[in-house]
């Protein structure tokens, strides 16, 4: 099984035709408006934008984005805030509305979520912070048995299923099921969340940050419980994350985001160890391990640039040490490198 990204046409997006890619995301884009204003100007606005005609009206937080995923697999989007890490979760799992492109599950189209009836339970996401996630007045298994409240028949056996991923999870169900999800612990919250997500049997999970909020020293239970659920269920992960070392944990492939684009993807091996990109470069610098020299890559020249009015050229151009004039003029497309049959970079360095 293997992960690609794609460099398709808007063409030929057409349910069924995905190529055997178990979940599939093709040109995907998503703008946000900076400002309130009227259906009708909304609605000519958003044609505008789709034929590149911005003009700061909009804040583009995923930009032709596309990719697969292989059953049972787990690809990382690796980047910092606002690299539009999460917009492309949410518009995986159908929580936000698309503006361009398609996302597919088994060949499958996956609509909005209030659009779509049957696919709703084949993807769930888990957010980063259980605390806003769960309604704090509710117990523990109403909480858990809601998405499947309507599937199945009697409250009895909705409860057995309940006990039954509060057990996968770690959590004894006779202690925790009247409980509010407000006297829980971080840990416990976040555990409540995984069970609420793994209780309509999906076959995707998106994963958005799902250690930030919980202490360090349950995190690597949490990620540890996380792949023993993905063996025992055959779960495919789309995990969210700014930190690299849970990348090289958790990743079958990794996708490197930086202001709505992929600028680099690999494997955690390749990818971590020789980054070739300079944003990942300077995003692993970033991150030390522990008993090992900083890496010798160079460092982050300027703050962050302006996520509305963005370059005409290379959107890293203006914090980039190497950049040169080709890079202000033209973006440089995702390419395979030499190095590694699944490598892509998206910079000049590496292209004639």
């Amino acid at each position: 099984m293997t992960a690609e990204l794609k460099e398709s046409t808007l063409a030929g997006l057409e349910e069924g035709d995905t190529g055997g890619a178990f979940l599939e995301a093709r040109h995907v884009t998503k703008r946000f408006s900076l400002h309130k204003r009227g259906f009708w100007t909304r609605l000519f606005s958003r044609r505008k934008a789709a034929n590149g005609d911005q003009k700061g009206r909009f804040v583009s937080a995923v930009d032709d984005v596309s990719l697969t995923v292989s059953r049972a697999e787990t690809l990382v989007l690796l980047g910092e805030s606002g690299s539009g890490k999460t917009t492309l979760g949410r518009l995986m799992v159908g929580l936000e509305r698309l503006d361009m492109g398609k996302i597919f599950l088994e060949g499958k189209k996956v609509g909005y979520v209030r659009d779509r009836s049957s696919e709703r339970g084949r993807l769930q996401m888990v957010f980063q912070d259980p605390g806003s996630s769960l309604d704090p007045y509710l117990s523990v298994a109403d909480c858990v048995r809601e998405p499947i409240s309507k599937s199945h028949g009697s409250k009895s056996e909705a409860n057995s299923k309940v006990r039954e991923c509060l057990g996968l999870v770690g959590l004894d169900a006779n202690t925790v099921m009247s409980r509010r999800t407000s006297e829980l612990s971080g840990g416990q919250k976040q555990r409540v969340a995984i069970a609420r997500a793994i209780i309509s049997e999906p076959q995707v999970i998106i994963l958005d940050e799902p250690t930030s909020s919980i202490d360090v020293s349950i995190q690597a239970q949490v990620l540890n419980l996380l792949i023993d659920l993905q063996k025992m269920k055959d779960l495919t992960y789309v995990l969210i994350t700014h930190d690299p070392n849970v990348a090289r944990f958790m990743g079958d492939y990794i996708a490197v985001m930086h202001l709505g684009k992929i600028v680099e993807y690999g494997t955690p091996e390749g990818l971590l160890a020789k980054p070739k990109h300079p944003y990942t470069q300077a995003l692993l610098a970033s991150a030390p391990k522990l008993g090992e020299l900083l890496p010798a890559f160079a460092a982050v020249s300027a703050d962050p640039q302006s996520v509305i009015v963005l370059p005409k050229g290379c959107r890293y151009e203006p914090r980039c040490p190497f950049a040169m004039s080709k890079c202000k003029e033209r973006e440089p497309r995702l390419s395979p490198t030499s190095e590694e049959p699944t490598s892509q970079v998206s910079c000049f360095l590496y292209q004639e």
